[in-house]
């Protein structure tokens, strides 16, 4: 089952922990709250929501932990879900991932560091999409020529990110410029329901914490995966849960609630509170630094998934080549760098991202399944890490998810329908990879 002997393990504890941090904290900490504030309106159901997103994330990470100690494989969830179901349904994952969830992202989040690098250096606004290819290219490249040097920039990038935080965090609370009487409590609108606009607040809220298992697709490039990468994954959904919690102290320590919810950009706001119009600015390269460590980390480990799935497929196989001399899959580097170009010149990848938030809580609920398929097609394999609260933990997550399915189709069912047909449409390619094969 191990397909990593083409790779070298240079990756620590340290670096496993830093992809986690440096995709799920992007610049959604600096909007979403505002959403989460329209639907609640008492500061301690907020600050119990984003407990609540750590909680749930907490429980995929603890299956995931058992999943990346059994199979320490470059690939991750594809490995997990070609163990657990075959080679069909882990290319149906590669292949969305590839077309449009993994390089959507890609290129949705290169928009944004483009946009407010363009603005904080008065570049012509036109220039926008060139920009944001060069970043895609220039990072590309990084990763390329070898994952020591892709890891150093995410070291640097994710350092600097939680630092920067801090700092807002401890300057905002010393600052006095806050009021802990904005932590009385609010009241729920009666004719709605706490209950569903709880639920409501949870869907931004999840979307925050996505990326918390992002780790495991450089398993196979981590020392000691078995035991790093299981323990990376708790670390990294801790630590990333406090700092949510903490960031959404110091908004609501900052601003009235009632102020968070009518607030567009609640990071700019409370930074233009601590500083004035160079406290904006300093957001601006905050977004930045926050995008680039996110594109970079998606890179690395987009990439991977790629390998894995062109490893299997005759169609792709290809680009499964692990450079020689830098030890990297840089043909997948380069296909997926190149595909997310492509989906920035289109100018639809916004469109094509939103359609794929159904196909993630599937294959999130099938690999959450997969854990007891795989401890009964494989009871001798070694497991150095066991999920804690077995059988509870990934039933319940399982059912998170399947829920979390069900209502994007009743809810976005056009939106839905785009993205199962996005997700399908790898049925006719796998079945022409094995008449080739």
């Amino acid at each position: 089952m191990n397909n990593n002997h083409e790779f070298k393990r240079i990756l620590g504890r340290w670096d496993s922990v830093a992809i986690i941090i440096a995709i799920v904290i992007g610049v959604g900490i600096f909007r979403v709250p505002a959403e989460v504030a329209g639907y609640l309106n008492s500061s301690s159901l907020i600050l119990f929501a984003w407990l609540v997103g750590g909680a749930i994330s907490l429980l995929g990470a603890l299956c995931y932990s058992e999943l990346s100690a059994s199979f320490p494989e470059t690939g991750g969830s594809y490995i997990y879900l070609r163990e657990s179901y075959g080679r069909p349904i882990a290319f149906l994952f590669g292949w969305s991932e590839l077309l449009v969830v993994r390089t959507g992202s890609i290129a949705a989040v290169s928009f944004v560091a483009a946009e407010y690098l363009a603005s904080f250096l008065a570049i012509d606004p036109s220039l926008v999409k060139s920009i944001a290819a060069a970043i895609i290219l220039i990072l590309s490249f990084v990763n390329i020529i070898g994952l020591k040097h892709g890891k150093r920039v995410q070291d640097a990038l994710t350092v600097t990110k939680i630092l920067s935080i801090v700092v807002i965090i401890l300057v905002g609370l010393m600052s006095r410029k806050g009021s802990f009487s904005n932590f009385q409590p609010g009241m729920a609108p009666v004719d709605r329901g706490i209950v569903p606009l709880f639920f409501l607040a949870l869907i931004p809220i999840l979307w925050t914490y996505g990326g918390w298992h992002e780790n495991v697709f450089v398993a196979g490039e981590t020392r000691r995966a078995s035991k790093t990468v299981p323990l990376a994954l708790l670390l990294g959904v801790f630590s990333v849960t406090f700092i949510y919690l903490a960031m959404n102290f110091l908004y609501i320590y900052m601003m009235p609630v009632a102020g968070i919810a009518n607030s567009q950009l609640i990071g700019s706001d409370v930074l233009g509170i601590l500083y004035g119009e160079p406290g904006r600015r300093l957001l601006d390269i905050l977004v930045i630094i926050f995008s680039l460590g996110a594109i970079n980390a998606m890179i690395m480990t987009g990439s991977r998934v790629t390998y894995a799935m062109a490893k299997d497929n005759a169609i792709f196989r290809y680009i499964s080549e692990v450079n020689k001399r830098y030890a990297t899959p840089h043909r997948a580097i380069i296909i997926n760098g190149v595909w997310s170009i492509f989906l920035i010149v289109l100018g639809t990848f916004n469109q094509l991202l939103f359609f794929t938030g159904i196909i993630v809580w599937l294959f999130f609920a099938l690999i959450a399944v997969g854990l007891f398929i795989l401890r009964k097609k494989f009871p001798d394999i070694d497991r150095p890490y066991k999920v804690w609260g077995y059988p509870f933990v990934p039933i319940v997550f399982c059912l998170i998810c399947v829920a979390l399915f069900i209502n994007t189709l009743l809810f976005s069912p056009l939106q839905a329908s785009i993205g199962l047909c996005i997700l399908f449409s790898g049925v006719p390619v796998y079945i022409l990879s094995r008449k080739i094969g």
